[in-house]
């Protein structure tokens, strides 16, 4: 009766209704969610009334922000970009600070947010849909990769996250690894990769209560021994052709398969052309949106060369400056000051990650798996990421870091009946012993105040005995 009768929290509720508006476009310096235009209202609404201004974490964070935007908006006016593209890059940053303003305000109200935000992202593709075509048949098969890798893969990791909030142990990090062995045989290696990833180390965390620093180099090891035999085994099932699906191709057109640096040349191409393009204007960069017609398609012929590609694609490719990646993304659009703004920002929050885990160790599977996710994006994912997915996760680091990590955490469920009630007992008996010295400090005073009564009509008596003495030797 009480789970018929749970009322969802108007917050919970809020941050579903977010959520589904990310599926919600209007153009607006460039296409925009009702989400990403809610934010920004908030945040002028709220922003300067927030008693988070007083905070030093909260201060620092705006800093950075708004030293990012300023090398952006001073790269911008160095290079002559136009006004509408200048936009449009700037909009990216203010956008990202927004949604992880109006995040860190829903998440400090309540830890039990989080899986609010969850559910909507899990019933976002059902209502508003998504912009590929498709089944799971057909992506489970291997004959729709981008359905697979963009649909079906995120919806399946994002309600074990939700599962992961609930159930935060060794059994469901090995749920995780084997969720992310199954879609990187499928082929979806992005999304396999972070998950077995995050399956390894939350089982090494988990595992290891406290972990010594000069134990920690030793475990990375023995992850990276595992992952690269895992790495190496999926390789040679594919030059087999026991693997076909997915983006199998890319590691037949690999020149060495098993190194995972060329892999990556191969299917991560626009983040080298981005470094590429970064060392070819390093101090204002090219500006955003710069079209690759510009220089005659130099960059995109580039990409076409380093995967392998023999036809010329370029000329149906997209006529941008090559670059997939936020991190490079900010050297490459707007020079080497952005980079190093952006690259402070994220430096902090992958910190912020580290120290959740590895000191206030709270939500070690989610943490662990936004950490990793968090790395892979700003290093191999396009820019729109630092304004759509990231303030989840660097919201969620920052509120425990900054709120979460000075507070008392007790979890009953992993002591047993006996250590509960163990507690209780002593919480009973410390409440006994301060009831006991109230009560002895009381009768002391009572007794004090006594002593003083009788003390002062002693003193009346003797002086009126004295006064009778004197008064009958006048007489």
């Amino acid at each position: 009766m009480d789970a018929l009768n749970y009322k969802i929290p108007a917050k919970g509720l809020l941050l579903i209704l977010f959520e589904l508006g990310f599926g919600l476009k209007v153009e607006l310096v460039g296409s925009m969610s009702l989400s990403e235009i809610f934010v920004f209202c908030y945040t002028l609404f709220y922003l300067f009334r927030e008693p988070m201004l007083e905070e030093k974490s909260f201060k620092r964070l705006i800093f950075g922000y708004l030293l990012l935007i300023g090398a952006q908006c001073t790269s911008e006016a160095m290079v002559g970009s136009s006004t509408t593209t200048s936009l449009k890059g700037i909009a990216i940053t203010v956008i990202s600070f927004c949604h992880l303003y109006f995040l860190i305000n829903a998440f400090k109200s309540s830890r039990h947010m989080l899986p609010w935000a969850f559910i909507g992202m899990l019933i976002r593709p059902m209502i508003m849909g998504t912009d590929f075509d498709g089944n799971t048949i057909d992506a489970l098969n291997g004959m729709n990769v981008a359905y697979l890798k963009f649909v079906i893969a995120p919806l399946i990791l994002n309600l074990l996250m939700l599962f992961c909030y609930f159930r935060d142990n060794i059994r469901t990090s090995l749920l995780l690894l084997a969720v992310g062995s199954f879609f990187l045989l499928l082929g979806a290696r992005s999304w396999g990769g972070v998950a077995f990833l995050s399956g390894i180390i939350s089982i090494v965390i988990t595992a290891f209560k406290r972990i010594r620093f000069r134990y920690i180099f030793v475990l990375l090891c023995a992850a990276s021994a595992i992952t690269f035999n895992s790495y190496t085994y999926y390789v040679d099932r594919v030059l087999k052709g026991k693997i076909s699906g997915g983006n199998s191709g890319q590691i037949l057109r690999a020149d060495n398969p098993y190194n995972p640096i060329n892999l990556l040349k191969v299917g991560r191409t626009e983040t080298f052309i981005g470094t590429i393009a970064f060392l070819d204007a390093p101090l204002w960069g090219h500006g955003a949106w710069k079209k690759d017609s510009d220089y005659g398609f130099k960059y995109t012929k580039m990409k076409s060369y380093y995967q392998n590609l023999n036809e010329k694609v370029y000329e149906d490719d997209v006529d941008l400056v090559p670059c997939h990646s936020i991190l490079v993304g900010f050297g490459c659009y707007n020079g080497i000051f952005a980079f190093i703004a952006g690259g402070l920002l994220l430096g902090a929050f992958f910190y912020m990650g580290l120290h959740n885990i590895f000191v206030t160790r709270r939500y070690i599977i989610i943490s662990t798996y936004f950490l990793i996710i968090f790395a892979w994006h700003s290093l191999f994912s396009p820019q729109s990421n630092f304004r759509l997915t990231h303030p989840l996760y660097m919201a969620f680091f920052y509120v425990i870091f900054v709120y979460k990590s000075k507070e008392l955490v007790i979890k009953p469920k992993v002591l047993s009946r006996y250590k509960v009630l163990e507690a209780i007992m002593r919480a009973e008996e410390r409440e006994r012993e301060f009831e006991e010295k109230e009560s002895n400090i009381e009768s002391e005073a009572e007794t004090e105040a006594d002593k003083t009564e009788q003390v002062e009509e002693t003193n009346k008596r003797d002086y009126a005995a004295e006064f009778r003495r004197r008064h009958k030797k006048l007489i």
